[in-house]
């Protein structure tokens, strides 16, 4: 209500209509108010729930070096002497796993010319053993060159046809 300057009350008829659109965004402030956290809360929960594993990386170096058929190399053959059937020969150092290839070329030239031997066996403190049997046995015609490739640790892998 307020006084009118000319005598009498003015009265406002529409109060009833102005608390309701005042109560309307009042609910529609605090309704927006809590969407918003409500969205806030759902995104730290999932950000939170995130995890990464702990991870490793790095680089470095060792040293590489060859093994030598310190002596001692020697075949066996067939009763036919036509074709080799295995070979013994010394490392100078213990191999977790030895192939060897005898082949008529200088270098190998696929993947099924080796032949696995297994790892060496220690045959003094500064010489280790390997045994390798030719799968089918080699021609002695063909078996002018031995290939030896040894590691200390891990399998030897050949790439190759």
């Amino acid at each position: 209500m307020s006084t009118n300057p000319q005598g009498g009350i003015v009265v406002f008829r529409d109060t009833g209509r102005r608390r309701t659109l005042s109560r309307k965004r009042k609910v529609g402030g605090v309704l927006a108010f809590v969407l918003a956290a409500l969205i806030g809360v759902g995104a730290y929960a999932f950000t939170a729930s995130n995890t990464v594993p702990e991870q490793h990386a790095g680089a470095g170096f060792g040293k590489v070096s060859g093994y030598v058929v310190a002596k001692n190399v020697s075949y066996t053959f067939d009763p036919t002497g036509t074709k080799m059937t295995n070979v013994v020969f010394m490392l100078n150092s213990p191999a977790h796993d030895v192939k060897v290839a005898l082949t008529e070329a200088e270098t190998p030239t696929a993947a099924g010319e080796w032949d696995d031997c297994g790892a060496s066996t220690e045959a003094s403190p500064t010489e280790f053993e390997v045994k390798c049997e030719f799968a089918g046995g080699i021609e002695d015609k063909k078996g002018d060159h031995l290939s030896v490739a040894a590691v200390s640790e891990g399998e030897v892998k050949v790439d190759g046809p």
